[in-house]
């Protein structure tokens, strides 16, 4: 700030005040140097700030033709960042109070002396630069530490990150679509912890893990007596979430009911708890995710068309992982850095051979099936490099030691399994393979969990 001649632009309906100002800036000899432009109409100071810009403005409120309010307003249409400080006598502090909670950065009690007037537009200046430091050093760090925390030098990765770079410092609602298991909930976090929202709430609820009924608890909450169980006041996670970032997992699973009544708490900003009357305000951001195509699903008359426009003001499409083959090794790297830290194991990675197997496999999980592999290869380790017989081995997890689901070794009839046994065996091998995630399983199945559960009860009272 020392080498910057700062602009200031200073609105006063009174000509006295205007010209004390003017004359204690051309004669203020602080630093940094100071060119205050005064005027005696919000309308030109406006016009001034539309056309020239301004590092601080300072108005009154009250003024004839265009208010201190209005003019705050317009500002803020323009610029949501330049401080704006506003004057009021000793009468109007409640006009002050209604100014900050309008935008205003800070106020100024009328009378006052050029000495507190330089304190606070100093004071200001220095936060502002503070506030731009921050915001420069968090696209340090994302260069640092990889983009928002992922990996990825892939031709499909870099457009997704270019993405998130036009949306951190916006709060508009966004869906994230995707095979399970590309990093969804990681965008999402990445969305919010680089937003203006980053110091408030972050709060996540899979969607297709929960009943109806108990899903409208969960986001809405309940009062006292609302339901069986219901033993006391619960305050719903949206309400939670207020001023924050709300993430819905998995939101293709939810009914035509429950998407009407998400939709008109966006709309209101207000939810009302289940067994209760009273509306009460809220203010969040929505993130959605899914690993079907909702576009699809809205033509198909599957998903409202008003909800699923509610929620798609951008969308972000994550790569699968057979899409982003060149992530594969710098994924690998990380996995195992990671885990030989956290198991304290002295893993320097994988050989030449073990690795070509690796980039050929398929990986229907992706990068959370990619994971588990390193995962458990790095905790099951009898050397410091890993080979292919770390992959495929029984203890390792080898897919071709899985379940004994080969149709090749029923020989005759009277082996052949019925279609029911048949299906349950299929389902335990693909819940192996996904590492017992019953999510993933359910997305390659192509059913969606609760089936899934509902199958796994039935086989389970067989037994």
């Amino acid at each position: 700030m020392q080498d910057k001649t700062v602009k200031l632009l200073f609105v006063d309906d009174d000509p006295v005040t205007c010209s004390v100002i003017r004359r204690s800036f051309e004669n203020c000899k602080d630093t940094p140097r100071f060119a205050c432009h005064v005027f005696q109409s919000a309308v030109q100071c406006l016009q001034e700030f539309e056309t020239r810009g301004a590092d601080l403005v300072l108005t009154d409120l009250r003024m004839p033709e265009m208010s201190g309010f209005e003019l705050l307003s317009k500002i803020r249409s323009i610029d949501a960042e330049v401080p704006v400080l506003v004057m009021t006598g000793y009468s109007s502090v409640e006009n002050a109070v209604e100014a900050m909670k309008r935008g205003a950065t800070d106020f100024l009690k009328k009378p006052f002396d050029f000495e507190e007037l330089l304190l606070l537009i100093k004071r200001n200046l220095e936060s502002a630069r503070l506030r731009d430091e921050n915001q420069l050093l968090k696209k340090r760090v994302r260069s640092q530490t990889g983009h928002f925390g992922m990996i990825g030098k892939s031709k499909a990765m870099k457009a997704v990150f270019e993405q998130l770079e036009k949306l951190t410092e916006v709060n508009c609602n966004v869906i994230i679509t995707g095979e399970s298991g590309t990093g969804k909930e990681l965008v999402a976090r990445a969305l919010h912890d680089y937003s203006p929202r980053h110091e408030a709430p972050f709060v996540v609820i899979d969607c297709g893990a929960l009943t109806e009924s108990l899903l409208e608890s969960e986001l809405f909450g309940h009062e006292k007596g609302a339901f069986t169980g219901a033993v006391q006041r619960k305050r719903g996670l949206m309400e939670q979430a207020s001023g924050g970032t709300l993430f819905l997992d998995e939101i293709s699973n939810i009914s035509d009911a429950m998407q009407m009544k998400l939709m008109r708490a966006i709309e209101s900003q207000a939810v009302t708890r289940v067994g209760g009357t009273q509306e009460i305000p809220i203010e969040l951001r929505i993130i959605s995710a899914s690993n079907r195509d909702l576009a699809q699903l809205v033509s198909q008359g599957k998903f409202r068309h008003d909800f699923y426009h509610r929620l798609n003001v951008v969308t972000i499409h994550l790569p699968s992982l057979a899409e982003r083959r060149d992530d594969i090794p710098l994924l690998i790297d990380a996995f195992v850095r990671e885990f030989s830290r956290q198991y304290q194991r002295e893993i320097s990675g994988f050989d030449s051979e073990s690795l070509k197997y690796l980039l050929d496999r398929k990986w229907p999980g992706n990068i959370r099936e990619l994971r588990n592999t390193v995962e458990r290869c790095v905790i099951l380790a009898d050397s410091a490099q890993l080979t292919v017989k770390d992959l495929v081995s029984p203890a390792a997890g080898s897919n071709d030691e899985k379940s004994g689901f080969d149709p090749k070794n029923w020989q005759d009839a009277e082996e052949l399994p019925s279609l029911e046994r048949l299906e349950e065996k299929y389902i335990n091998y693909v819940l192996e393979i996904a590492d017992g995630k019953k999510t993933l399983a359910a997305d390659i199945l192509g059913i969606d969990k609760t089936t899934l559960w509902r199958k796994l009860r039935k086989y389970q009272n067989k037994s």
